[in-house]
C-alpha cells in the first residue's frame, strides 16, 4: 500500500481569480489569462501522470527476519497507515499495529509454518496457507539482513528467545548466571546453533514426505536465527526483490522508500521499538573459536549470499560487520 497524494484541481474558468489589468495595455490581461491557463494545464498533466505512476507502481511488502530491526520498520509504516509484518495479524500497541487484516489465532502446538507467520519464510508460508491468507501476493518484497555474528548476539539477548527468555510457567524466575559472562554466552550460542540445525534437518526430512502439518520444536517454530537466505531465496530464485543491510540500514532503507514513494524514515537504533542498545552487553568479538566455527558452518549461505566476511578463529581489529557488496535494485 503505497501512500500518494493527488493535486487539488481548480476550475480554469474562474476568471475572477485572475488579476485584471488596470492602466496597462488590454493585451496584457489576455497574456496573463493565457499564461495562467497554460500553467494550470501543465499542473493537471503532471497530476494525471503522478496518479498513473501510483496506480502502476507495485505494492511493497516487508518480510520480517528476526533481530534485524523489523519491529521498528513495522512501527514507522503503521504511523502512515501501511500494514506490514505482524500488523497484518494482530493489534500491538508498542509497535503501533491497530488494524489487522488477516486472521490469526495462536495454536496450541508449535509450527514452523504457522506460529508467528510474520516470521515465516515466504516460500514456507505459501505452502501451508490459503492464497487469501498469504500477505505477499502481487507485491514486491523487501527484507533486512544482518551479519550472522552480530545477529547471534542480538538473539542471545532477545527477551523472547534468548538466554534470559522464560516460558509463561517460569515468569519471575531470576537467572543465577551472569548474562554478560562470555563463557555463559558461548555455551548458549553453541547449544542454540546445534539444536536449531537439528530441528531444520528434521523439518526438511518431514517435508520430503509431502505437505504434512507437524508439531515442530519450539526453537524452529520461533524462527529465531533461521538462516536469512531461507527468506530471500527459493532454490536459486530470489523471491525477495530488495535486500537492505542492517549495517547500512538508514541509507538503504531511505533509498528504497523513496523509490516506492513511501514517506517514512527510521528513528535511531537507540530509539527503535524494543531497543536495548544503551544496555551494557557483550559483542560479537566475545565469541570463542568454537562458537565462530559453528556459526560459520550453520550460516555459511548467509555469509556467501549477502557479502559478509567470515573469520576463522578470532576477529582482527580492522574486521568490519558491513557487507562487501551492497546493492538495492
Amino acid at each position: 500500500m503505497v501512500a500518494h497524494h493527488e493535486s487539488t484541481k481548480t476550475d480554469p474558468f474562474q476568471f475572477d481569480a485572475i488579476p485584471q489589468p488596470s492602466s496597462a495595455s488590454p493585451l496584457d490581461g489576455t497574456h496573463e489569462l493565457l499564461g495562467s491557463l497554460a500553467l494550470q494545464e501543465m499542473k493537471e498533466v503532471e497530476s494525471r501522470a503522478e496518479r498513473k505512476r501510483a496506480v502502476t507502481k507495485p505494492r511493497l511488502e516487508f518480510v520480517h527476519i528476526t533481530k534485524t530491526g523489523g519491529s521498528t520498520v513495522e512501527h514507522v509504516a503503521a504511523t502512515v497507515g501501511i500494514t506490514w509484518g505482524s500488523c497484518h495479524y494482530m493489534k500491538l500497541e508498542e509497535v503501533g499495529c491497530s488494524s489487522p487484516d488477516l486472521p490469526y489465532e495462536a495454536r496450541d502446538y508449535q509450527s514452523y509454518a504457522l506460529t508467528s507467520p510474520w516470521h515465516t519464510p515466504p516460500k514456507i508460508l505459501k505452502q501451508y496457507v490459503d492464497g487469501s491468507l498469504y500477505p505477499y501476493d502481487d507485491a514486491d518484497l523487501f527484507t533486512i539482513v544482518r551479519n550472522p555474528y552480530s545477529r547471534v548476539m542480538s538473539e542471545y539477548y532477545c527477551p523472547w528467545a534468548g538466554f534470559q527468555s522464560q516460558p509463561k510457567y517460569r515468569r519471575g524466575i531470576v537467572h543465577k548466571k551472569d548474562p554478560n559472562d562470555p563463557k555463559v554466552m558461548n555455551v548458549w550460542v553453541k547449544s542454540m546453533v546445534k539444536r536449531l540445525g537439528v530441528a531444520i534437518d528434521d523439518f526438511n526430512a518431514k517435508k520430503g514426505r509431502g505437505k504434512v502439518m507437524n508439531r515442530d520444536s519450539l526453537i524452529l517454530a520461533q524462527k529465531h536465527y533461521v538462516n536469512q537466505a531461507e527468506y530471500v531465496y527459493d532454490g536459486d530464485e530470489m523471491i525477495v526483490k530488495h535486500v537492505v543491510h542492517y549495517e547500512n540500514l538508514f541509507s538503504e532503507f531511505d533509498a528504497l522508500m523513496k523509490k516506492y514513494d513511501i514517506n517514512v524514515t527510521l528513528p535511531s537504533k537507540e530509539e527503535g521499538v524494543y531497543s536495548d542498545a544503551k544496555k551494557s552487553r557483550l559483542s560479537y568479538t566475545d565469541l570463542d573459536p568454537e562458537a565462530i566455527a559453528l556459526i560459520n558452518e550453520f550460516a555459511k549461505v548467509d555469509f556467501e549470499k549477502f557479502g559478509y566476511q567470515m573469520v576463522e578463529k578470532r576477529f582482527e581489529e580492522n574486521y568490519s560487520l558491513e557487507a562487501k557488496i551492497i546493492e538495492i535494485e
